[in-house]
């Protein structure tokens, strides 16, 4: 997935329009008159999903070597503007015929801003917290994030769920080093910390289990589906035991 700026489009169908619209009082030369337009229109395509579009441009491609060989103060006559405009009509029914299959699709308002959830994640934690994460946790939450933006509620819920396990494993083996926290579950790692008697961890144990019972165990069946307010709900609730699981492990140098 490849994310684009809906001005691209704009512009394109303005490079579109200008050629269609070329007559004799346009220059040929320079980036704002005939030639800029045409390398810019082709360089859109190219850079495009427009694959078909694509296979169109020949006719163009030879239209503009021709130009290229004008002197740099010349117009283009009416019949080289008669000419582009036949060009362009053609690749315009071509364009028009594949983009039937192209859908876009707005994301809708939510409570957690949806540009920070696709782009800025670490923004929605506290500060430094994200990239003091292992590689594989900032990708859960990272995905988890993505998730609730297109509105995949119960994909983003086992992204986040699965992102604090592997927290909770992480403080674990920086505890009990010689603990096997491979294949251990949510449920085992917290009852292995609570044996530790770590005061500072009391609270914050409390509520990952309240997390795993209300959340992570009801999330492994099937019939378990989230909308995206709790979706959200339990995003806030994760980053808030992430925060606190990193500034106890900062604060003890284990991470």
């Amino acid at each position: 997935m490849i994310p684009k700026s809906i001005e691209e489009y704009i512009n394109l169908g303005g490079q579109l329009s200008y050629l269609r619209s070329a007559n004799e009082n346009n220059m040929v030369h320079g980036d704002i008159n005939i030639l800029g337009n045409i390398n810019t229109f082709l360089k859109s395509i190219e850079n495009s999903e427009f694959k078909v579009t694509q296979n169109a441009l020949s006719e163009l491609i030879k239209y503009k070597e021709t130009l290229e060989k004008m002197d740099s103060d010349a117009y283009i006559s009416k019949e080289e503007a008669r000419q582009l405009y036949k060009i362009m009509d053609r690749i315009l029914l071509v364009l028009r015929a594949e983009t039937r299959n192209f859908f876009t699709f707005s994301i809708s308002e939510k409570r957690i801003d949806s540009t920070k959830l696709i782009f800025k994640i670490d923004l929605l934690l506290a500060k430094d917290v994200f990239n003091s994460l292992p590689d594989s946790i900032q990708y859960d939450f990272s995905e988890g994030g993505k998730c609730i933006a297109f509105e995949c509620a119960t994909a983003s819920a086992f992204h986040v769920l699965r992102g604090v396990e592997g927290l909770l494993r992480l403080l674990l083996k920086k505890l009990s080093p010689s603990v096997d926290v491979s294949k251990m579950v949510w449920g085992k790692v917290v009852e292995e910390l609570k044996n530790l008697n770590v005061a500072a961890l009391s609270v914050l144990l409390d509520n990952c289990d309240r997390i795993r019972d209300n959340y992570r165990n009801p999330t492994d069946h099937p019939e378990k589906i989230y909308d995206i307010e709790k979706a959200q709900d339990l995003f806030n609730l994760c980053v808030g035991v992430v925060n606190d699981i990193v500034d106890y492990m900062k604060t003890n140098n284990l991470l």
